[in-house]
């Protein structure tokens, strides 16, 4: 979800249900609210699945030819249960993330059980970033960072996996440029 300032912006009703109540300061206005891309929850879960996948087909094998008390539906049940339960985790965690950037802070908030939040005002953010590793151009999708002063050698906060990475950092360097006057 997007919008720019004025007539483009992003409506109370959308920053409510998405993000923390009381998390606007004064007359700030919500620019850009996003989450990551939906790909983000096959990204992320990419390696368990292949892994549990293979473990399930050799443990099957294994059951099949074995006196092991067990057989291979036994075993295709659990390797479903566990992919299902990762991609359950995933969309737990793709829930959780939101990317807000306002007219006065960049604001990122992630975490299912241990919830962290980073704040920046835009005028301290010294450094911005765009990764786009191979496996996210696949996915059109890309990661931004954002430094201030205090980071030492490593992004301050990012976001991950976002749909139009360029179009979106572009939209945050105006916005921090803006500030500075």
């Amino acid at each position: 979800m997007t919008g720019d300032s004025g007539a483009h912006a992003v409506t109370p009703e959308i920053i409510t249900g998405i993000a923390p109540e009381n998390i606007l300061q004064g007359d700030e206005e919500v620019i850009l609210l996003i989450k990551p891309s939906l790909f983000y929850i096959f990204y992320t879960s990419f390696v368990f699945v292949l892994v549990a996948l293979m473990m399930g087909v050799a443990a099957a094998q294994v059951t099949r030819y074995g006196n092991l008390g067990i057989g291979p539906p036994t075993v295709a049940f659990a390797t479903v249960l566990a992919v299902v339960g990762r991609l359950i985790w995933a969309l737990l965690v793709w829930t959780s993330h939101i990317y807000m950037l306002t007219n006065q802070r960049i604001v990122t908030i992630k975490g299912v059980i241990n919830v962290h939040m980073f704040q920046t005002q835009l005028r301290k953010v010294q450094k911005t970033d765009v990764y786009r590793p191979i496996a996210q151009r696949i996915f059109l999708t890309g990661t931004l960072g954002f430094s201030t002063a205090a980071a030492a050698g490593s992004a301050d906060s990012t976001w991950v996996m976002i749909a139009r990475p360029m179009e979106t950092h572009r939209r945050i360097v105006e916005e921090i440029q803006r500030t500075r006057g």
